[in-house]
């Protein structure tokens, strides 16, 4: 029997039993990748992350698998943000006092900690946000996926940062909290259209300045509390479709009200058009896993 110590982390919020959980298994280097899909099932969470050993001469200070329940993702975010908050609680080693290194599926990607105490961020590096396709086409049939007429001002469209994410505008944020998909036409359209699911967001013009809820049914997640991928990729879309000026490059995303979890994202969008996501994490289990 092999003991593997254990984490519950609530990413994207500060009170227990908001924002989005992330199970963070430890010391996972003797675990097999059918191990690990085995307690992404079993957690039935929509992420699961594993510490092993980074690779040599990649600078990174840990290497983090991500495991959704149907496989591994090469990169998302609220496991990021979650696991790096219980590395810091577990004192894990670093090779920069000030920053943390993760070599992920997607590379190495930097973390840095904001602020103090009970305030404090943790802000990570994400992929670059890459276009994918525009869905002019196929509007009838998104609508007809999320139940509600979406904007005309701009198209729907994927973008890819590890997670290929459809994003759809809608015209508020009241059309936001309102969404009832069809859960089964988000999945079909995700498996035609190779997606890992549906985005809807809507510009608030207020702070927070985005109301956004992503549908992922396809990948055994109907609905995902806070999504950390996404709202890094946003920018991305918002800067094609001349929206960057409506959020400003720096901006706070809300998320997750409408499942009883209230998430709050920090996104810096950078003109090299890489973005950076923060966000609170508070543990809420620690134990040991015995396999």
């Amino acid at each position: 029997m092999s003991t593997h110590r254990f984490s519950q982390v609530d990413v994207f919020t500060s009170r227990p039993f908001f924002g989005n959980p992330v199970a963070v298994v430890f010391d996972a280097d003797d675990l097999s990748d059918e191990q690990m899909l085995k307690i992404a099932n079993w957690t039935n969470l929509s992420e699961t992350t594993f510490f092993q050993s980074p690779s040599p001469n990649s600078g990174a200070d840990y290497h983090l698998r991500i495991f959704h329940p149907q496989g591994e993702l090469g990169f998302a975010g609220h496991p990021t943000i979650g696991s790096a908050h219980a590395y810091i609680e577990r004192g894990g080693a670093r090779l920069d006092p000030s920053i943390m290194r993760m070599e992920c599926g997607e590379g190495v990607l930097a973390l840095r900690t904001a602020g103090e105490g009970g305030d404090a961020l943790i802000f990570s590096e994400t992929p670059e946000a890459r276009f994918v396709h525009e869905f002019t086409t196929s509007v009838e049939a998104i609508e007809e996926a999320l139940g509600t007429r979406v904007s005309r001002d701009t198209p729907p469209a994927s973008i890819y940062n590890g997670p290929t994410w459809l994003f759809t505008q809608l015209e508020s944020s009241t059309d936001v909290a309102a969404l009832k998909p069809d859960m089964g036409a988000v999945a079909r359209l995700s498996e035609d259209f190779s997606l890992t699911g549906i985005a809807a967001f809507a510009l608030t013009g207020g702070d927070p300045a985005v109301h956004i809820r992503a549908f992922a049914s396809l990948h055994g997640v109907p609905e995902d509390p806070v999504t950390g991928s996404a709202n890094a990729a946003l920018p991305s879309y918002l800067e094609r479709f001349g929206l960057i000026e409506r959020t400003g490059r720096e901006y706070v995303s809300m998320q997750g009200m409408e499942l009883g979890r209230d998430g709050r994202v920090h996104v810096r969008a950078h003109t090299n058009g890489r973005t950076e996501i923060g966000g609170q994490a508070v543990t809420v289990i620690e134990g040991e896993l015995r396999l």
